[in-house]
Parts: C-alpha cells; sequence; structure tokens
C-alpha cells in the first residue's frame, strides 16, 4: 500500500487518471440518484435540491477563501446568460432521465463536445478543419443511432437530451469569453444562481416532504457529488494533459450502463452501444486533434 501511494505521489498522469475515472462514477451515480428519487418525488424537487445544494456547496468552498468579492464579476449580464443556459441545460437532463435509460440518456450527452466544435467557429472565430468535420459527422451519426428518429424505440426524452447538450454547449463557450475577465470561482458561483432562483420560485408548487431520512440525505447529496466531480475534473486538468485524461471521462456511459441495470434493470441494446461507441470515439478524437495542434511547431 506504502508503495501504491509513493507511486501516486510521484506520478502526476496517474493521479489525474484516477481523478478523471472518480468523477465518471460520480456523475453517473448522481444522474442514476435523481432518476430514482424523480420515481417518488416531483422532478422539479429533485432539481431544486440538486441546482441549489451545488450553489451552497462552491459557495462555502470558495467565499472563506475569496472573501464575498468572489462574487463581483465584470461581465454580469454573460455570467446570468451562462447560468441560464446551465440552469436550463439541468432541468432537461433531468427530465429526461425521468423518460429514458440512464445510458441512453449519458451517450447522447457526450454529442456536447462535438456541438461546441461546431458552435465555436461562428461564436468564437475558431478555424476547424476536414478532419474535425468528418468527427462531428460521425459523432452525430452515432446520436442517431442511439436516439434512432421514427422507430420504435424512439422516445420524446432524447430530443430533451439533445437540447440539454446544445444549452450546455453554448454555456461552455460562454464561459469561455468570460475566462478574461473573472476567475473561475465566480464563475462556479453564479451557474448555481439563476436555477436556484427559479426552481425555489416553482418548487412550492410541487412539493413533496421526503418520506425518509435516506432520502432527505440522497437529495443533499446531488449537489456535493456534482461539485465534488466537477472539482476532480478541474484537478484531473490542472496535473495532467488533457490528452491523457480524455478517454477516461467517457467511462461515464460504462458506469451509466451499471447504475442503470442494478437499480432500475436496464440493458441497453447494441445499436445504443454502438452509437455511444461511436460518439465517443468521435469526441476522442477531436480532442486529440485539439490538443495535438495546441503544441509548439517543431523544427
Amino acid at each position: 500500500m506504502q508503495s501504491l501511494l509513493e507511486g501516486l505521489k510521484a506520478n502526476a498522469a496517474l493521479r489525474g487518471i484516477l481523478l478523471m475515472c472518480t468523477a465518471a462514477i460520480l456523475f453517473p451515480f448522481m444522474n442514476g440518484t435523481a432518476k430514482y428519487l424523480g420515481t417518488k418525488y416531483p422532478m422539479e424537487e429533485v432539481i431544486w435540491i440538486r441546482i441549489l445544494s451545488h450553489l451552497v456547496f462552491v459557495s462555502f468552498l470558495f467565499v472563506p477563501r475569496y472573501g464575498w468579492g468572489i462574487v463581483r464579476s465584470k461581465r454580469l449580464k454573460t455570467q446570468l446568460s451562462a447560468s441560464t443556459m446551465l440552469f436550463l441545460s439541468t432541468y432537461l437532463f433531468f427530465k429526461s432521465v425521468d423518460i429514458i435509460p440512464l445510458a441512453e440518456a449519458t451517450a447522447i450527452t457526450f454529442v456536447g463536445p462535438l456541438m461546441v466544435t461546431v458552435l465555436a467557429v461562428p461564436m468564437l472565430g475558431e478555424k476547424t478543419s476536414l478532419f474535425r468535420i468528418i468527427c462531428v459527422v460521425c459523432g452525430f451519426m452515432g446520436a442517431l443511432l442511439v436516439i434512432r428518429p421514427g422507430s420504435d424505440v424512439f422516445q420524446a426524452g432524447s430530443l430533451l437530451v439533445v437540447l440539454s447538450a446544445l444549452l450546455y454547449s453554448l454555456y461552455q463557450i460562454t464561459t469561455r469569453t468570460l475566462a478574461g475577465f473573472d476567475r473561475p470561482e465566480t464563475s462556479a458561483i453564479y451557474s448555481g444562481i439563476v436555477g436556484s432562483l427559479v426552481m425555489s420560485a416553482m418548487v412550492p408548487f410541487t412539493w413533496k416532504t421526503p418520506e425518509s431520512l435516506t432520502d432527505m440525505a440522497l437529495m443533499g447529496s446531488l449537489g456535493v457529488i456534482g461539485g465534488l466531480g466537477h472539482y476532480f475534473v478541474a484537478r484531473a486538468l490542472r496535473i495532467t494533459k488533457a490528452s491523457v485524461i480524455a478517454p477516461f471521462h467517457y467511462l461515464q456511459i460504462i458506469f451509466a450502463v451499471f447504475y442503470g441495470y442494478l437499480v432500475f434493470n436496464n440493458l441497453p441494446d447494441l445499436l445504443t452501444v454502438a452509437g455511444g461507441a461511436i460518439i465517443a470515439i468521435a469526441g476522442i478524437a477531436i480532442c486529440w486533434l485539439e490538443i495535438k495542434a495546441s503544441k509548439p511547431d517543431q523544427a
């Protein structure tokens, strides 16, 4: 055990991989917990607790360290716009997992990085390439395999996930534009403000008192699990190259299948597995290309 700990301390890449794998375990667990709670309580209540507990968690994490000045923004309207996009994305995703299997919803969300690649061209003026375009097309073809519009397995919840992924992509791009003006901690706090306010106004009309301490604990864990997951991803990217840890991000699909089967007895069919694999491969290929392009030319 001691030699293992010493190896982890000396190997930043291994630490980054373990952090990313931990996040890949936490995110599906959070989504699966939300889906489970949605079978007993109004999903609006679950979403409210998820967003509010996340806001409380990041506030306790950053305000004592940086003071209340951390909430001052040089681009307040942009922060509120990004917060609105993230809230709508979260709302639609949680509503979707109330309808469709967790593994299917998770696979579809991975079209998000492909959408960022497309939207960054008109919104950020970034250049693209034929290889990126091919990867995006392949990724969307994989998404069609999962969704299968017009078939007997198609469900409207799949479209909610696609719209959620689009909004999350817009949120990511908007957050990029804030990088030169506000601290990441400021953006982290603002990310939960709009959703907390909107859902706090909605939840009294749908409120159902938790039936047990276990349910209360599960509800309270949503924001903590989500906050820890995002923190582990940020830490992994800080100590390890993105090209090293990016493939492990897609382990979420595997754990979503595991949780879906364990809790809800759902297993994806072969086309869903194939589509999810295509989406993951396309996303990893784009990530690899961007990392390669970011390296300085060598003589």
